[in-house]
């Protein structure tokens, strides 16, 4: 085991349009999200994933500029990854137009005995049997998270029990919680997941925050309610949740505790994915990411620690 942590994700070139305008063609996928919001908090993790010959050389050089190493990315022949999404006017609802899969699809990931031992592994919003497929070959990690997607819960559903059944931490939105526990309300959606498996649980709750459940060795439940960063105006919430998840796990770098951080941690950790996510919405796709600095960050969670103190 090395101390590190593990990002899979998607690689993508985007398409993205919101009522405040439209991006073509831009950088994007979960892995990228997710491996930029996690550089902010530790300079230990790697990023693999899968591209085509059609990925511009410009999209490695940035995020190598940013402190995210590329080398465990590979190129095939063939079409990068593409999604593009719509977006309502109250940005909680989106509506994927296009998909191509491209080389992602087909592409048969063999982690190296390096990867292998990271200690954090991080499954972002890719389908549930690639998701599977990656921790499994994470035999030696201490901490095991994956992301899931309402549209993959319904047609993977076999694979959705497994993949919940192997992960430390869950998270699903809203909508995605509900359609897995088949259940009305997100906070009992919650606890179904937790009898899934995992010893934590967060649901996602858009622009009202998030919630972080926890199962103790004894059965006994906790919760920890965050509230959002207020964003007045919000561009474009493309890669929010990504960018969340890497936070987390990027911070959980810090304080692993081989493999038990302290409910304390697993809070603070919430707490700063959430600010990190709604950095990613102010500006379209991965503009805001690649701004954002740690010393900004390191002041905007002060800021929001103000905002949410109370005696």
């Amino acid at each position: 085991m090395n101390n590190r942590a593990l990002i899979y994700g998607t690689i993508a070139v985007d398409t993205l349009i919101t009522p405040n305008g439209r991006a073509n063609s831009v950088l994007g996928g979960s892995g990228i999200y997710a491996a930029l919001a996690a550089r902010l908090l530790t300079n230990n993790m790697d990023l693999v994933g899968v591209v085509g010959t059609d990925f511009d050389t410009k999209y490695r050089l940035a995020m190598e500029a940013r402190g995210v190493s590329m080398a465990h990315v590979a190129q095939v022949e063939g079409q990068t990854f593409s999604w593009t999404g719509r977006y309502e006017e109250d940005m909680n609802n989106r509506t994927t137009v296009q998909t191509i899969e491209g080389v992602q699809e087909h592409w048969n990931m063999q982690l190296s005995h390096e990867l292998q031992q990271c200690a954090l592994a991080m499954a972002t919003n890719v389908t549930p049997p690639l998701q599977y497929r990656m921790l499994e070959q994470c035999t030696n990690a201490r901490f095991r998270m994956a992301d899931f997607m309402k549209s993959w819960i319904i047609r993977e559903r076999e694979y959705t029990h497994k993949l919940l059944s192997k992960v430390d931490l869950a998270l699903m939105n809203d909508e995605e919680a509900r359609e897995y526990a088949g259940e009305n309300d997100s906070l009992a959606a919650g606890y179904k997941i937790l009898e899934a498996g995992p010893r934590y649980a967060i649901v996602k709750h858009g622009s009202a925050g998030s919630t972080l459940f926890h199962r103790s060795p004894s059965g006994a439940i906790r919760l920890f309610r965050c509230p959002a960063w207020p964003l007045v105006n919000a561009t474009d919430p493309t890669g929010a949740g990504d960018s969340y998840m890497g936070a987390l796990g990027g911070y959980l770098t810090q304080c692993l505790n081989n493999g038990n951080p302290t409910w304390e941690n697993m809070k603070r950790g919430v707490a700063i994915a959430t600010v990190v996510a709604a950095a990613v919405c102010e500006k379209f796709g991965t503009v805001s990411l690649f701004a954002l600095n740690r010393r900004e960050l390191a002041a905007r969670i002060e800021q929001f620690r103000s905002m949410t103190e109370w005696n």
